[in-house]
């Protein structure tokens, strides 16, 4: 497959703050004196654990992408104890090929909570494919996934919603998010319901508005940023380029990019106004030498502190970010393979984070190595 490159200047470098493509930088690659090992940080935490295998137990999809933890129970999401139903703080993971080894191929979500894959969902044939990233609606429960399809022409994608008891309530085929390659909930900031996502072709970072009507709802779709480098086939034969992303409780949307090892954020995210280019983009953190950022691609958020905890594609290792000094707090390898250059070994993709009855971090992370998804806890 041929590379796809929409890259709109240099990479960015270390600079005075605003000279590159006017974006002002946070924090840069580098050393840091006093990394954190304290259990509220990933650098306190010493056990890894295998919490599942992913591989579907009826058609073999494995290579798990996509992670998430569903929100807690609530008036609206009480879950149902059904085998099969997504529950209220169950672990759900997507598995990104077939059991062929078809990238993009595959089409199952599994639960994972219990420590064996129990399938919670199979998209249906011709619907594209390829689960990259979860996100759930916090409110209801219901799973909105960013799929990347074949990353071809002839399967771009597309995002599709499941409910809790796994029907498929909508699928959405605008072309503003094919080629899916990111997803993140809004959790309704502002009295407004809003996701976001990425589309890998164009490098764009765009937000889908939901819209209630008197029949439901319908959606429509804003570009908060385009133009970022993105490759449809780069390392390991997938996607490289803008990816996972998280939005905060100040609505601010951060997202990663494995193109340039770069932290970018969007200030009020659910109604800043759209705009192409990089406008609306803020450098969080850049590290061009990818002394720290090695090929980032997951995206969660520390529950107990705010960091930002993303996982290398290139050297297997979770790193914990401050978003606001733009300092790396701490750095764990998390699977101990050598990662070539045409991506063999590359473990991680997806990552989770919560915390456990004692008000202890735990980081859940998928491991493409073995189809597993495992714990990072004290």
């Amino acid at each position: 497959m041929q590379a796809i490159h929409l890259a709109v200047g240099k990479r960015f470098l270390c600079l005075a703050a605003g000279s590159v493509l006017g974006l002002a930088l946070s924090g840069c690659g580098g050393s840091s004196s006093s990394l954190s090992t304290s259990s509220q940080t990933i650098g306190g935490l010493q056990t890894i654990s295998t919490l599942s295998s992913t591989v579907d137990t009826a058609n073999g999809d494995n290579n798990p992408y996509a992670l998430a933890i569903a929100p807690p129970k609530s008036t609206a999401f009480p879950g149902d104890g059904v085998s099969g139903h997504i529950q209220p703080g169950d672990i759900i993971a997507g598995n990104f090929s077939s059991s062929a080894g078809v990238q993009g191929g595959g089409t199952t979500y599994e639960d994972v909570t219990t420590g064996k894959p129990v399938n919670v969902f199979t998209e249906p044939a011709g619907t594209a494919g390829g689960p990259t990233f979860f996100a759930f609606n916090t409110a209801n429960g219901f799973l909105w996934t960013a799929n990347a399809g074949l990353l071809t022409s002839a399967s771009p994608g597309n995002v599709q919603i499941v409910s809790p008891s796994g029907s498929l309530v909508n699928t959405l085929n605008n072309s503003a998010v094919w080629y899916g390659w990111g997803q993140a909930y809004n959790n309704a900031f502002g009295g407004k319901n809003a996701f976001f996502s990425v589309n890998l072709y164009t490098g764009s970072i765009v937000r889908i508005n939901i819209v209630p009507s008197g029949t439901g709802v319908s959606f429509t779709y804003d570009t908060l940023a385009s133009g970022l480098p993105a490759t449809l086939s780069g390392f390991g034969g997938t996607g490289v380029g803008p990816a996972g992303m998280v939005d905060t409780a100040s609505d601010t949307l951060y997202f990663v990019d494995s193109d340039n090892n770069t932290i970018y954020s969007i200030a009020n995210a659910t109604s800043v106004a759209a705009a192409s280019g990089t406008a609306n983009l803020k450098v969080v953190y850049s590290d061009p030498n990818g002394t720290y950022l090695n090929q980032p691609v997951g995206l969660a958020l520390n529950p107990i502190n705010g960091d930002l905890i993303t996982c290398n594609q290139k050297n297997n290792n979770l790193v914990e970010i401050n978003p606001s000094t733009g300092k790396i707090v701490a750095v764990k390898t998390v699977d101990s393979t050598p990662v070539q250059s045409n991506g063999g070994g590359s473990a991680l993709f997806g990552v989770a984070a919560t915390v456990d009855a004692s008000g202890n971090l735990k980081v859940y992370f998928t491991n493409d190595n073995t189809n597993t998804v495992n714990v990072l806890s004290k």
